[in-house]
């Protein structure tokens, strides 16, 4: 099956590019601007009539409109700047290995960068505020009682608490133990995640639609205005899940006991992501995509079996997941879902997400062709869909739908392939992510 995407990814490469028409482009653009706008308007009035504090005062987003402009903003642009001229060079000529390890360490020096123009500490200690300062809890009650006792506890945890499972406060929990907290530590471990789901993405659209479709998505996976959003937990989560999807996708092109090995570590990934954030059971969206489209069933199962397992290993301490995440809808229901309407979110959700992916993720979606790439990029539309429709995110999923972002992201390569990345007018969907990006960091105030 491999070999015959490659052969296929190869005929499309010396195929001639066709001239393509500029009216899906000036659509897609002109859809982008029109659900940003009308949720900017919109939102503005859902805040003015609100009964309650929405806490998003820059609508659609969480946090405030306000103009941060020193230097730490001229050395964003100048990284963001270099990301954009060289990735693209190096992705058609550099070995595979290689193009992996720059990207790993340009999206986190991107995400770096960004999170320098916000007025320390806000940005830099929003993990140990929403997470690490109540590792504590672990070290009262132990491992064993903490979880066991998780879910009747719940009502009473501050909001990331209530409305997560008990993995981050372990992980955090543990990193101290073995001398990795910290600020510095919690930072670390969002970069990790940042640098996993970049590297898992790639890997995964290498296995399904071919190299070259790879090489020419990796620098949209770095230049996004998503980056403006990465010293959070849900980096960590993404990084986890798409880690598992990654290794599921290889699984399926490869054969005997390497197969089932990988699909039982990638489920066991999977499974594990969702101990992190209960919505990130919506993985598995992408997840069977890729079972279906390589119909290969029985490596699904295998996977299945794996997340299942790791899913209901806390039950040896008490702590069932579906419990939790009744606990965790009930506590929402009595909260913000009596504030945020339901009408009004489930439009501002997909313009936050618009944002986050950028202008020029809107045209790729236009240009994306190929089944490969359309499993990937789908599935992860698909699973932010079903998120918006539940109700269960409303705002916040600039941050909240970070997991599922390098997955749409990936659209991007459409608009290099068959056209030579290195070409100045491509270079120009790369400087429109940029540009966006640094609209976003310069103006907007906010903790992620």
């Amino acid at each position: 099956m491999t070999a015959a995407i490659d052969r296929v990814d190869r005929r499309d490469e010396e195929a001639p590019a066709r001239p393509a028409s500029r009216r899906p482009m000036f659509l897609a653009l002109g859809g982008w601007v029109a659900l940003v706008v009308v949720a900017r308007v919109w939102g503005l009035a859902v805040v003015r009539d609100a009964a309650g504090p929405l806490y998003v005062d820059a609508v659609p987003f969480y946090g405030v409109w306000r103009a941060e402009l020193g230097w730490p903003l001229l050395l964003a642009a100048a990284v963001l700047g270099a990301a954009g001229l060289v990735l693209p060079t190096l992705a058609e000529r550099v070995g595979w290995r290689t193009l992996m390890a720059l990207v790993a360490v340009a999206a986190v020096a991107v995400s770096l960068a960004l999170a320098l123009v916000e007025p320390p500490p806000d940005t830099w200690r929003n993990i140990q505020g929403d997470y690490g300062q109540y590792t504590h809890l672990v070290d009262e009650k132990g491992v064993g009682g903490f979880v066991r006792d998780y879910t009747d506890d719940q009502a009473d945890f501050p909001t990331h608490l209530s409305a997560h499972p008990p993995g981050m406060v372990l992980l955090l929990w543990a990193e101290g133990r073995i001398g990795l907290g910290g600020t510095a530590g919690q930072i670390g471990t969002a970069m990790a995640g940042v640098a996993a789901a970049a590297v898992a993405v790639l890997v995964a659209l290498r296995e399904l639609a071919g190299e070259r479709r790879a090489r020419c998505a990796a620098p949209f996976l770095v230049v996004a205005p998503a980056a403006v959003w990465h010293t959070n937990a849900d980096v960590v989560f993404g990084g986890i899940s798409l880690a598992g999807l990654a290794l599921l996708t290889v699984a399926t092109g490869a054969r005997g006991r390497r197969a089932v090995a990988l699909a039982l570590a990638g489920g066991a990934l999977l499974g594990a992501g969702t101990l992190f954030s209960h919505g990130l059971a919506l993985m598995a969206i992408p997840a069977l995509a890729v079972v279906a489209h390589r119909r290969q069933w029985r490596l699904g199962v295998v996977g299945g079996l794996g997340a299942l397992g790791v899913v209901a290993l806390p039950l040896l301490w008490g702590y069932s997941w579906l419990a939790g995440l009744a606990a965790t809808k009930e506590v929402y229901d009595r909260n913000l879902a009596l504030v945020r309407p339901y009408s009004y979110f489930v439009v501002g959700n997909l313009a936050a997400f618009a944002v986050a992916t950028g202008p020029a993720i809107a045209v790729g979606l236009t240009r994306v062709r190929d089944r490969g790439t359309w499993v990937l990029v789908g599935g992860g539309l698909a699973a932010v869909l079903v998120a918006d429709l539940t109700g269960l995110s409303l705002a916040e999923t600039e941050r909240i739908w970070q997991p599922f972002m390098p997955l749409v992201l990936l659209a991007g390569g459409a608009l290099l392939v068959g056209s030579g990345a290195s070409r100045p007018a491509n270079r120009g969907w790369l400087a429109l992510q940029a540009v966006t990006t640094l609209a976003l960091v310069a103006l907007l105030r906010s903790p992620w």
